[in-house]
């Protein structure tokens, strides 16, 4: 099985190197389990349905996966009473 390439921009890479450790722990497996199956997270709808979700607790993994580059692009990582608002405002400002 060949892996994806997980992609983190530097500020969610900062944001995951804040996080408490216990966290930060099971944040970095599930980045691992995308990486080998990106297709284990659950499709977003409506305007972000070019999306996916992966849920660590009660925190939401946002991602996009490029089968062509083999690419797992994180979007967003938050608390998911927070995470979609946020997420839909970056789409906006595209």
């Amino acid at each position: 099985m060949s892996l994806y390439r997980v992609e983190i921009p530097p500020r969610i890479a900062e944001f995951i190197r804040h996080l408490e450790p216990q966290l930060k722990h099971r944040i970095r497996a599930a980045l691992r389990t995308l990486a080998a199956d990106p297709a284990r997270g659950e499709p977003l709808k409506r305007d972000l349905r070019e999306f996916r979700k992966y849920r660590v607790g009660r925190f939401r993994i946002v991602y996009a996966q490029e089968a062509k580059g083999r690419v797992v692009r994180v979007m967003a990582i938050g608390q998911r009473r927070r995470i979609y608002e946020e997420l839909a405002q970056m789409v906006k400002a595209r």
